[in-house]
């Protein structure tokens, strides 16, 4: 009798698993597709996260200093929440706006500050 029952519960888990993950597929809203972006937004979108940059690279240079590589590190977490914060205020493909920063450092697009593409070497922290 204790063995039926034993053999059973697995059964049973795996059919309520089953019907929540049904249920929720069934329930879920789609999501958003977002726009392409324009080449006014590139410009914008290249502006806004190059212009960012000094403030940006001097409070990674506050949280690590003596530490170029760490620095350069937050620096592009940092850089990577401007991204994806512009691209989903104007709902528009992060891809599109990561590469309108990539394509405006390579041709050169006007900004207010020019960006620094260079990466220092990665060498050991003194601590940890």
């Amino acid at each position: 009798m204790m063995r039926a029952v034993r053999d059973r519960v697995p059964k049973i888990v795996v059919g309520v698993v089953t019907l929540l993950a049904v249920f929720r597929v069934a329930t879920a809203k789609p999501i958003a597709l977002a726009k392409p972006i324009t080449e006014v937004q590139a410009h914008d979108a290249y502006r806004d996260v190059t212009g960012r940059e000094r403030t940006m690279r001097r409070d990674a240079a506050v949280k690590f200093p003596g530490d170029p590589w760490s620095q350069d590190d937050d620096f592009h977490e940092r850089e990577n929440e401007q991204v994806r914060a512009f691209a989903t205020s104007k709902e528009i493909r992060l891809s599109d706006v990561l590469r309108s920063v990539d394509l405006g450092m390579r041709a050169h697009w006007i900004t207010s500050v020019q960006p620094n593409p260079r990466v220092p070497p990665c060498r050991p922290r003194l601590s940890y």
